[in-house]
Parts: C-alpha cells; structure tokens; sequence
C-alpha cells in the first residue's frame, strides 16, 4: 500500500499532471451547472449553418399572415375561417391537418359549431394544438387542452417549444404532460415517435426554412391554390401576422420564421432517426486521454495530438450530426484550451531554466528534469580553471569558449547534445564501448591541451571526466553520479573516472570471472570482424578479429572490463586462444571461398611473458591448416617492453616462426619512434584519436603524415584505424596509406555479416 502511495505522489509531483487535473475540474463543473450552455448552443448553430440542406417536402405550412388579416379585415381569423380551410385542405388531398394554436377558448357560437361538424367530417385526421395556459412554470405540462367539444374529432397535441439560455436555440419535447394524460408534440405525432415527456431533442436547423413550402391562409380560404401541393402531404396551420407574436429567429439560419417551422423541421429530424443526446462526457474523457498521452514538454500540443483535438472538437461533432448524435462540447473545449495553454507556458518556462544563460546550450538542469532511460554512457567533462578563465577577460566571452569545447568533443562523437552548467559538460555519448570511450576522451584530452583560442588569445585548459553506465537508472539520478565521478577523478588527479554505485558490483566481477568459462563454451562469448581495406587495390584484404560477450542478463559487457578481470585473474590465456583459434578457423573458411586474407588479434602483454604462446599459436595453425604469416599478432601496452625483457625475446621468437607483429595505437604512451625502429613488427597502425581528428586539425594531419613516411622509410605496412568519414579516407589515400579501418568501412561484425560485406563488396567491383 506504501508503494502505491508512493506511486500517486510522485506521479502528482508532475506539474502537467496538475494542470490537467484542475483543467479536468473546470470542465466537470462547466458541465454539471452548464455554464457553458450558451457557447454550446452557438457552436451547434455553427455547424447547422455550415452543412444546410433542403427539406424533404412532406409537410405544407398554410401560414395565417399579415396579408390574410388585412383581406379579412379582422385582427385574427374566426373558427368559420378554420371550418372553411379544412374543408378545402381535405378536399385537395391533405393527409392531416395541424394547428399550432391554442383552441382552448370559445370563439362564437356559430363559429364553434362550424368547426365541429367540419372536424366530425374528417374525424381522426385534425390535431389542436395545446399550450401552457395556467400551468406555465410547471415544467413539461399543458393546462390549456382544446375545447371538450373539439376534442370528440380532434386529437391534442403539445406545441410546447423550450427556448434555450439568450434564445440561441430551442429544444422540443417528444410529449407533455396534461389533465388528460400524456399527449404527443406535434413533431412526434408527424413522425410517428412515442417517448416519455422527461426527454428533448434538438431539431435539425440545418433543414433550410425556405426550403419548407407554404401558401397563405387567405388563398387557400379562398380556395386560389394549386391542390397538387397539398395532395398526400401533412399540413401545418400556423400564426405568422406580426400582431400574433410568434414569429422568431430559426437557430443556425440567421432568418426570422413563425414558430410553426420549429415543428415542422423537428418532424423530419424524427423521421430521419430518433436523436440521440450523448452529452458533454464523452468528449470530455476523450480530450483528457489526449492531453494526458502528452505529459512529456512539447507534446501538449504537438502534430498528433493537436489533429486527435480538432478530430474530437471539430470534425467528430460534425460526423455524429449525420447519425443523428449530439454532443456537447464545451466542456471538453475548456479542458484542452486550460491544458494546452498552461502547458505551453510550463513549457516555455522550463525551456529558459534548462538553457544556460551565458554559452546557449542546453542547461543540465534539463537532464536533472529528465525521467528517461537510456543505453549510452553518460559522460561529464569538468574544466578544472573555467571560473578562472571567464572571469580573465574583459567582455563576455563564455559562448565562444563552449563553442569550441563543443566543436572538439565532437570531433569523434559527432551530433552529440551537449549540456553545460558552470565549468561543467555533460552528454550522452554515441560510443557504446566504454573502453573506447575511455581511449575517445584520451584523444580529447591530447587535443585540448594544444590549447583553446578565444577572442585572439590562446587558453590553456586542464579537465577531468567522470563517466555513469548505469542504464537501468533514469538520467534525473545519473546525471548527478556522472559529475560526481568528474568531482573525484579532479580529487584523485585522473583523467576518467567510472562512476558505479551498484553494492555489489566487486562479488558480481567475481561472478563474472568463474562464469567466464561457461560464457566460453555456450557462445555468450563470440569474435566480431572489422574489414582492413587495401587503399591501393581498394579491396577487403585482412580483418582484426574481437571479442565480445554478450551476457544473458547484463546485456553486452564491455571488452575491455572483462579483459582485465581475466588478466587481473590470470584467465587472459583462454580468451586469447578462444580468439585465435575462431580467426585462425575464418581465414581458412575465406581462403575456401577465394578469399586470401590476413587475420589480426590483440595480444596482452602479460601473455608476452607466458613461454606456451608460441606452441598454443603454433598447435592452432597446425590443427587448421592455416600459414603462420597470415596471423597478425597486434602488441598493445608497449610500455611494457624492453629490448632486454623476455616479453622482447618472445616476440623475435613469435617472428621467427613465421608469425607477423603490428604496433597497435602508434603515437600514444612508449609507442614511439624507439619502438618502431628495434621491436620486429612487419606493421604499424596509427591510434584512430589522430586519425578521426586530421579532419580538422592540421596538427594531426602532419602527424599521421610524418607517421606514414617513417613507417615506409623502415619498410612498414601503415594501417590507419578509426577512419570514420569519406573525407578522412580520401586524405589517408593522398598520404600513400596501406591500409585503413574504422566505422566508415564497417563496424566489428559478425563472421556470417562480415562475409556478406566481401561478397557484397566484390560483387561491386566486378559489376
């Protein structure tokens, strides 16, 4: 229970939560006390008004207008005027005849009997209309039924019409209530309908009133009419002469029209299907469903979800108008305009809080607000003398030196966002490996120290990184664990230091190295191939071969942590049999399908000092059946080795049997010029930090230049590693390079992968 308690308040600390849990209250209360009646009344009018439509000619409106009064000469007409019309509207044809007037009054004796025999002559097929009379203000009840005597022939309907809030619209009952019982409307009579008095319908206005057809009560008196307009249709007898005061605006039309119309166009709104008044809460609980998929800042109001509201507010109420279906909107309205507008000013705030004032970027306070997982490496880069810096010169030059702090970190780790705080830079880093992360920000470390220029000055700057993988954490926790471990590697005078506050990270290494084996045997551990490209001959003409494990429940785990788990433990031996044994079995495979390739493999230095290497390395060809000058041994950590050591000896001993050595990561630590003129390597390869930074800077390009030429002139292969643009390639090929890899050509693959590449590749050529 604590742990869903704890769940709600953390889910309300969310400020967009808030707001539209209050925006959702609004809209409730709106709906409940329909404050909102009006609006909805005129948008309702809107869309009649936007889809008019014609009238289904069913029913003749006879209208007793000013004209009929001013011919008769009389104020109203008499109940012998009525007698008269019913006789010619029946002999013409008329199905039924309505009066939407009141008959609950005497009109003279002789008038009233008049109109009784003429109803006695069409008993059953007249309707009187019944009002409100006495009973007004008891709701849905008429008191002014028409007279006893009529009511014998005629049957009484209700001519009840429900004016909305400001007349914006009107609403008309299925039946009312009265002394007698219950009694139809006149719409639902026409139409055939039987409901309870307790419901009202919206007629359809978008039926046109001058579509309607009509004639005057003075000429069908006079019997001066076309009979064939009448025949087989209803007819509805209504007041229309000013003095009768019934004549009112029709919803949706903009035209004035006597009330008898508002019956006549809820008949075929009935006819056409029964409405059905769904409400405001549907639209409403689909509007907050909208809103609250967005909670991310952005999304409030984004491409998706503002066309799911104009779905909702706009187009749905426009599609279940032709169904008959009304709904009410402006509840719903309310809560998307409160939400969104609240939203996008939260946005808008957070937005200037989580970017930094003085260089532009993003502030870290964005990652601090970030609930998100993710798989990269969390990187933080602390300028140790930034405070200093910045305060040294006289105008502000804060965005300038960011600017080109950003430009070198993305030098190798390209179209990363990067977040700056005080003298603090953190990103998420696009290289997965942490051990070549840590090799990444050795390069960043050699290219910083040259010296920043700012405002025609150069810099001098000095910084320290810390680094967080713990991906199963959101980057709200992360980041502050990130720049911890930046605080500590300036304390501990590293340049990089890894942040890990699992608890029992140190038995789980443990764990690691007893299931190394087993990783071994059951295929968690596997070798990738990245493709050597021969420059002058533009072919695949060796691979390096590298291992990887792939733990079942830690995911990918990187080389170079179990590397030195197994060299700490004196397990790097199975490993690198493991490696060479796999390369040594896929050069023999490619030599079968016509490949002729070299394979490299990384050899530990502490496995230099092992005197079985030789006859392991030497057992393995043998078992394949596979040259030995096809196996490139890679040397790293040559700060190792000295001409006097026995690792030195092991290595003329590995030349001598026919095996081939290659300087790995020339140019950095003791792999210098002493190295490449006494240790027996056939190859040199170039550390990729010079080589994915030659691009842009001339430094590194002499650099790797001058490499090159002094390689040639000792009669060395060059190979050029982390060459990852077309640009770069381009350069090496200028600069007579041997070989190149590196993610332009492909990144470690699998062996099936690898082959597909070369056949692929070959296939290329050829065509």
């Amino acid at each position: 229970m604590t742990g869903i308690w704890s769940s709600i308040r953390n889910f309300w600390k969310n400020p967009r939560v808030r707001i539209l849990f209050w925006a959702t209250l609004i809209g409730l209360v709106m709906g409940l006390s329909e404050l909102g009646m009006p609006l909805e009344d005129a948008m309702r009018n809107m869309r009649w008004w936007m889809h008019p439509r014609a009238s289904d000619n069913k029913v003749l409106v006879v209208l007793q207008d000013d004209r009929t009064l001013d011919e008769l000469g009389q104020s109203d007409v008499s109940r012998s005027d009525d007698a008269a019309v019913l006789r010619r509207l029946f002999a013409a044809g008329a199905n039924d005849v309505y009066f939407v007037r009141s008959f609950s009054k005497h009109g003279g004796v002789e008038g009233d009997r008049r109109f009784v025999e003429a109803l006695r002559e069409n008993s059953g097929k007249v309707y009187l209309g019944a009002v409100l009379g006495d009973s007004a203000g008891k709701g849905n009840y008429v008191g002014a039924l028409p007279l006893k005597e009529f009511r014998e022939y005629a049957r009484p309907v209700s001519i009840i019409v429900r004016h909305r809030p400001l007349n914006l619209n009107v609403q008309l009952p299925y039946s009312s209530d009265s002394p007698i019982g219950r009694i139809p409307s006149v719409a639902a009579q026409m139409a055939g309908i039987d409901r309870s008095p307790d419901q009202l319908f919206f007629p359809d206005f978008s039926i046109a009133v001058n579509t309607i057809p009509s004639l005057s009560y003075i000429d069908v008196l006079r019997d001066n009419f076309d009979a064939s307009g009448v025949k087989g249709k209803s007819i509805v007898v209504a007041p229309a002469a000013v003095g009768f005061n019934d004549v009112y605006r029709i919803p949706g039309q903009n035209v004035g029209a006597p009330g008898g119309f508002f019956h006549v166009i809820g008949a075929q709104t009935l006819r056409a299907s029964t409405p059905r008044d769904w409400g405001w809460l549907p639209e409403l609980l689909v509007v907050v469903l909208v809103i609250a998929s967005g909670f991310r800042r952005g999304n409030a109001l984004d491409a998706y979800r503002f066309t799911a509201l104009v779905g909702v507010l706009g187009a749905a109420p426009f599609v279940l108008d032709y169904f008959g279906i009304q709904v009410d909107i402006i509840p719903a309205c309310a809560v998307a305009l409160i939400s969104v507008v609240r939203m996008r000013n939260l946005d808008r705030v957070e937005e200037a809080s989580e970017t930094n004032a003085g260089s532009g970027l993003p502030s870290v306070q964005a990652l601090r607000n970030s609930a998100d997982l993710s798989t990269r490496i969390l990187v933080s880069l602390k300028i140790r003398n930034y405070g200093g810096i910045i305060g040294s010169f006289a105008e502000h030059v804060e965005a300038q030196l960011a600017k080109e702090i950003v430009r070198r970190i993305r030098i190798s780790d390209e179209s990363v966002l990067i977040y700056h705080e005080g003298g603090m830079f953190v990103w998420l880093s696009s290289i997965r490996s942490t051990f070549d992360l840590f090799e990444n920000l050795e390069g960043l470390h050699r290219i910083v120290q040259n010296g920043i220029q700012v405002g025609g000055i150069d810099i001098d700057l000095s910084f320290n990184c810390g680094i967080d993988s713990e991906f199963d954490r959101p980057l709200s926790g992360r980041v502050a664990s990130a720049m911890q471990a930046a605080e500590e590697a300036v304390r501990n005078d590293e340049l990089v230091y890894q942040n890990d506050n699992r608890k029992h990270e140190a038995q789980w290494e443990i764990s690691l190295l007893t299931s190394l084996d087993r990783a071994i045997d059951n295929g968690e551990v596997w070798v990738a191939y990245q493709p050597k490209l021969e420059l002058r001959s533009n072919r695949i003409s060796g691979a390096e071969a590298l291992v990887r494990w792939t733990h079942p429940e830690r995911g990918p785990i990187p080389p170079d942590k179990f590397i030195r788990i197994a060299e700490e433990f004196h397990r790097i031996e199975r490993i690198t049999r493991f490696v060479i044994n796999d390369a040594v079995r896929v050069a023999v495979e490619l030599e079968r399908q016509g490949y002729e390739m070299t394979m490299s493999v990384n050899i530990s230095a502490q496995l230099l000092r092992n005197p079985g290497l030789p006859g392991m390395i030497a057992e393995i060809l043998a078992a394949h059946g596979l040259s030995p000058n096809r196996l490139i041994l890679e040397i790293t950590e040559t700060d190792r080795l000295d001409r006097s050591s026995k690792t030195f000896q092991m290595l003329q001993r590995l030349v001598q049997s026919g095996l081939r050595l290659s300087i790995d990561d020339f140019g950095t630590g003791n792999a210098t010029i002493d190295y490449l003129r006494y240790l027996p390597a056939s190859e040199v390869k170039i550390d990729k930090s010079f080589v994915s930074s030659m691009e842009g800077r001339k430094e590194d390009l002499l650099l790797v230049q001058s490499i090159i030429e002094m390689a040639h002139s000792l009669d060395r292969v060059v190979v050029a590693e982390g060459v990852e643009t077309a640009k770069v390639l381009e350069m090496l090929s200028g600069l007579q390079c041997d070989l190149v890899q590196g993610y332009h050509i492909s990144r470690p693959v699998p062996f099936r992968d690898f082959l597909d590449f070369v056949s692929g590749r070959r296939a290329r050529l050829i065509g």
